[in-house]
């Protein structure tokens, strides 16, 4: 069994019953739940048989003795890794398609995808993440997720809050925290908790929680959760909130259809994971709502919006059969980037100003990985199929042999750019040479 903090389990103590806190504390003894959510932007079949999980109508449970993350599927954007309970937040938001959405503390991602996944590819996804190093993880993983509606920033909140004050329609605080749900799962959590740790996450959170009721709109919602045990990051942190936010009321959630418990300390109407009692480790949920009524939602205009340029214009014509989503065509330098509506991001850092489509450089135009992962293979004048085999080749950045791969008239294009498949879903572009398919995979995303 994994040594526990005696100061957190004498604080566990005072929660849970003797019987229950007995049952709790076995938990320690068991592997955790190993969980992958079905991603909505790509739906499928595949590993739609596995047992469910009670609170996301996409989440899956796999057995141990599977490697998920091995599958071409994986590469393919069909599924997101990710720890049961750490579904619930997004669940509780329930953003609808349309919305303005900021994930406040979003790396590596697997939140924002979920909620990309119930937007649609409609209204705008705002990912941010303080931390420029985890929102490399947060970019890629939106990128093979296929959301094409997200911008990507790495700034404090208080820095957001001055620049998109009521703002947004739902805002979600997966905040920072001691990890006490977590020491199961990650055992350098244990190892990184001091008896001071909680207090020092709770200063963090009131001033996160503070920003991001800036930001949104009256009559918005707004998911505050952790994935800690401690009453002071959780009912306290809300309690306190409450307090000094006279226009913001806790909204009950739906504990028996969703299958979490109830809220402590008297908070019944928020939510909470115990792994003795579901499927998933320790988790904490609220729902905050904002008092009043939002006037029509203000239009930002983008000083960087330009037209759109010749090179990609031509690359539309050549190997696009349907058209992009709406939006403004935003180039950054050589980048060329797709935002859902005009953003003024000036003077903020920004990972990624919307959906990247690719290059302009030297009077062509280089789609990117991004590009290829958002589409579908219907909207594309050449693609391929591949085998297994074949499919596994180019994950690995191989350039393949295209003989027999094309009927005469595909190859009409000179060296046309084709989207690389695998039963039916985009794995990435390569290029048609001399009868080969010159692989485009961009390294990072090269399997090893």
């Amino acid at each position: 069994m994994i040594p526990l903090p005696e100061i957190f389990l004498q604080h566990m103590k005072s929660l849970l019953p003797p019987d229950e806190f007995s049952a709790f504390y076995k938990t320690y003894e068991n592997s955790t739940v190993r969980g992958l959510r079905l991603n909505q932007l790509k739906p499928s079949q595949h590993y739609n048989d596995l047992p469910r999980i009670p609170w996301c109508a996409e989440g899956r449970v796999y057995p141990d003795t599977e490697r998920p993350a091995k599958s071409i599927f994986f590469h393919a954007g069909l599924f997101y890794i990710q720890e049961p309970s750490a579904m619930c937040p997004v669940e509780v938001l329930k953003p609808l398609p349309g919305d303005r959405v900021l994930d406040l503390c979003a790396a590596p991602g697997g939140k924002s995808a979920q909620i990309a996944g119930h937007l649609q590819g409609r209204g705008l996804l705002m990912s941010n993440d303080a931390s420029p190093s985890r929102s490399r993880a947060l970019v890629k993983n939106l990128e093979r997720m296929g959301v094409t509606n997200a911008v990507v920033t790495t700034e404090l909140p208080r820095k957001l809050a001055d620049r998109f004050p009521a703002f947004f329609d739902r805002i979600l605080v997966d905040a920072p925290c001691s990890g006490e749900g977590m020491f199961r799962r990650d055992p350098d959590a244990v190892k990184a908790y001091t008896a001071n740790k909680p207090d020092a996450c709770v200063e963090m959170q009131r001033d996160i929680l503070r920003q991001a009721a800036k930001m949104l709109k009256p009559g918005g919602r707004l998911v505050y959760s952790t994935c800690t045990f401690n009453t002071r990051e959780n009912e306290g942190v809300i309690s306190e909130f409450l307090c000094t936010n006279e226009d913001f009321a806790l909204v009950p959630i739906d504990h028996k259809g969703l299958g979490i418990n109830q809220g402590l300390c008297g908070m019944q109407q928020a939510g909470r994971i115990f792994p003795h009692l579901a499927t998933g480790e320790g988790h904490f949920v609220a729902l905050l709502e904002k008092g009043g009524h939002s006037p029509e939602s203000p239009k930002l205009s983008n000083p960087t919006v330009g037209g759109m340029p010749k090179e990609f214009a031509e690359f539309c014509n050549q190997h696009l059969t349907g058209t992009l989503p709406t939006g403004v065509i935003v180039p950054h330098g050589v980048n060329l980037y797709l935002q859902p509506e005009p953003l003024d991001l000036r003077g903020l850092r920004v990972a990624r100003s919307g959906w990247y489509l690719g290059e302009c450089a030297k009077g062509r135009f280089v789609p990117s990985q991004a590009l290829a992962m958002g589409l579908r293979k219907g909207d594309v004048a050449y693609n391929v199929e591949l085998s297994e085999e074949n499919a596994d080749r180019y994950l690995r950045g191989e350039s393949l042999d295209a003989s027999g791969m094309f009927e005469n008239e595909q190859q009409k294009t000179a060296k046309p750019w084709v989207m690389v498949c695998f039963q039916g879903f985009p794995l990435g572009w390569a290029r048609l040479v001399q009868g080969r398919l010159k692989n485009n995979l961009p390294v990072g995303w090269a399997v090893q």
